[in-house]
């Protein structure tokens, strides 16, 4: 079995969660307070990460369809399992479809959607053809371009003295109900409530007892990370100008002028999007292999082609761009906590529930 390591985890845990999220001003509907909303929800994300852990320690060697045919048993458990892995799929569909849309917006006007969507997806499937080791490795490669560039932004954006505080206030300006109605279930869901795609991972850790330290310190460091790229982003462009502006981190870095020579960096928050998307993509795609493979029985290997084929052609069932970030934030987020929050919170009773049974 092809194993991990602790820094390794931590490494992907970050980039995984990181993934395209900072480009977006999530929680706009809290306008100012989107900091606010972010903030609780990470903490729900924290709580929901601790309920994993505690899930994955009942059997260290098991990944998520493994836990769930213990728990429920071989044909309910293997029903959720095949679920969870249609659902990881989708997940990574959206994925691919927003490298096509956003690479058409931004970069290549006029090349055919198709192709680039394509290219990206065969890329993911070799690199889940490959195993998790390899996947890792990648994902340790990227990683340091990824910091370098965030912190090449934040400091850029300092120096050009943009953020204005100003933009942050009135805080709570109608209490807290926007705050909460932003934060749950739509910020939870996207992206903190993603790490129960790590439920498939955390078997292939090489130290077991280090898995839930790791995981916390990982996610409360990007989550600090999220909130702040989150508030700056306010800082800078304002509630109402972050609401309208389709990628409104690359609005900020656009207003980066300094000495009349260094400006036009948005290739950089270009880079920072194609790898975001490449490693949320690849990861859901080899958790919706590994799922499939365990309910099935049928060979890794023999998984990831038709897998990719079918995430490659659901990626063309939404007609527009408009309609894809309808379904995505509108529907998709409503029906995710049935995966991320009851699904786990049954299999943690039911776990509990049997424990007891044993000990009386």
């Amino acid at each position: 079995m092809q194993q991990i390591g602790k820094n390794q985890l931590s490494i992907l845990i970050a980039v995984f969660l990181i993934g395209s999220t900072p480009l977006f001003e999530l929680g706009i509907q809290a306008k100012q307070d989107a900091w606010m909303a972010m903030t609780l929800a990470a903490f729900a994300g924290l709580l929901l990460t601790v309920m994993y852990v505690r899930i994955q320690k009942r059997s260290p060697e098991s990944e998520l369809a493994e836990l769930y045919i213990m728990h429920f048993g071989k044909w309910i458990g293997g029903f959720i399992g095949f679920l969870h892995a249609i659902w990881f799929a989708y997940e990574s569909m959206r994925n691919v479809r927003d490298v096509g849309e956003l690479t058409m917006m931004a970069l290549l006007t006029f090349t055919p959607k198709w192709i680039v969507m394509l290219l990206i997806l065969s890329a993911a499937a070799y690199t889940v053809s490959k195993g998790i080791e390899v996947f890792v490795r990648v994902v340790q490669l990227l990683f340091p371009i990824v910091a370098l560039s965030y912190a090449s932004i934040l400091l850029l954006i300092f120096i050009s003295r943009l953020p204005k505080l100003s933009q942050l206030l009135p805080i709570l300006e109608n209490g807290f109900g926007p705050v909460i109605k932003a934060a749950f279930p739509d910020l939870m869901s996207f992206p903190f409530g993603q790490m129960v795609i790590f439920l498939v991972f955390w078997k292939h850790v090489s130290e077991k007892k280090i898995i839930g330290r790791a995981s916390y310190w990982a996610f409360i460091g990007v989550s600090l990370f999220l909130i702040l790229m989150n508030s700056l982003i306010m800082c800078v462009l304002g509630p109402e100008m972050a609401a309208i502006t389709a990628l409104p981190l690359l609005e900020v870095v656009q207003l980066i002028r300094l000495a009349n020579f260094l400006e036009r960096l948005d290739v950089i928050v270009t880079l920072l999007l194609f790898i975001g998307l490449y490693v949320k993509m690849t990861a859901l795609y080899m958790a919706s292999v590994f799922t499939l493979k365990t309910v099935t029985g049928i060979a890794y290997r023999y998984c990831v082609l038709p897998i990719g084929l079918v995430i490659y052609g659901a990626s063309f069932l939404e007609p527009n761009n408009t309609y894809h970030i309808w379904i995505g934030l509108d529907v998709t987020l409503k029906i995710v906590p049935l995966f991320q929050v009851i699904l786990p919170f049954l299999m943690l009773v039911v776990g509990i529930r049997k424990k007891y049974k044993q000990a009386a």
